[in-house]
């Protein structure tokens, strides 16, 4: 339902004109922690008995950069060759959203590949938002998805997907966004169709999930769409579309003491592994998540950015 409320709310968006954001692969860093790690090996292989100079400290991992101690060296780089690929099929394929069967099929393969080298063991750590390290706080971006849902928000030919973002920096609050701009943007310059920006936001309270330590699950809480920007002007300050899905469940926990049965609506947060809403962390580091939606959802790919700022 949520999915066809943004659809919706984009076809009736699309009617302004402005200019596509342009989407730009992440650089990968971890080849230069690959060098450093590899001069590193020239001071600490087996049997080594020379000292590292003073003046050589600057070419070794810090402590901050330095991989987990359980991924060898190998790991590290083909991770990093993983992540290349998969950032130049995001560009060439729009995300997702222009894959071909082929494209879709490599990818998968790719995210398979990277699967089978996550350093994060527990990422839904601290998710519950009662403290701890919280290895998935922060703002992600998307960068490739298979998700029928989202992909499908990019056939309408009215309005297409800007930015799609995940904000999990305030757990457990994890806030799907999605921006939209006019289709007649993204094929005309700003002095021929000035800009125009609908941002769709979706709150969701994320929770563990009881011997799933890198699944997580998820409530919806309401859905937001903000205008911010019409025909190049910023319309910020306009109010914003709020519908708000947690009053009826507020209104059966209220009257579940009187009305038996209404606690078995499973309108709660659960922490059953198995219960509805929830996604898998396929693959987490400092740089990349990717996560895999409840069957029949998709795979999404997302980086991390400083800011989610329309």
């Amino acid at each position: 339902m949520v999915n066809q409320l943004l659809l919706l709310a984009a076809l009736l968006w699309g009617s302004a004109h402005l200019e596509a954001d342009a989407f730009a692969a992440p650089p990968s860093h971890l080849a230069r922690r690959g060098f450093r790690a590899c001069v590193s090996r020239v001071y600490f292989a087996e049997g080594a008995a020379e000292e590292v100079a003073p003046e050589d400290y600057d070419l070794l991992p810090s402590e901050e950069e330095s991989a987990p101690a359980d991924r060898d060296e190998s790991e590290i780089v083909r991770a990093a060759e993983l992540k290349r690929q998969l950032y130049q099929l995001a560009a060439s394929y729009d995300r997702g959203f222009g894959a071909t069967p082929k494209a879709r099929a490599e990818a998968d393969d790719i995210l398979s590949q990277l699967a089978d080298l996550n350093p994060t063991p527990f990422a839904a750590n601290g998710i519950d938002g009662e403290g701890g390290e919280v290895p998935l706080k922060a703002i992600w971006r998307m960068v490739w998805t298979s998700a029928f849902d989202v992909v499908s928000l990019g056939a309408s030919p009215f309005a297409a997907p800007s930015a799609i973002y995940q904000d999990i920096t305030n757990p457990p609050i994890a806030t799907n966004i999605i921006d939209f701009i006019p289709r007649a943007q993204t094929f005309f310059p700003s002095s021929i169709a000035p800009p125009s920006l609908l941002r769709a936001e979706v709150s969701t309270r994320a929770s563990s999930r009881n011997g799933k330590p890198n699944r997580v699950g998820l409530v919806f809480e309401g859905i937001k769409l903000r205008p911010i920007e019409l025909l190049g002007q910023k319309v910020d300050n306009l109010p914003s579309l709020d519908i708000d899905f947690t009053w009826p469940r507020n209104l059966i926990e209220r009257l579940a003491d009187f009305v038996p049965g209404l606690d078995s609506l499973g309108l709660n947060q659960s922490d059953d592994a198995d219960a509805p809403g929830y996604f898998d962390v396929e693959y987490l580091d400092e740089e990349l998540l990717v996560i895999r939606q409840q069957a029949p959802g998709g795979v999404f790919a997302l980086v991390k950015v400083d800011s989610c700022e329309p």
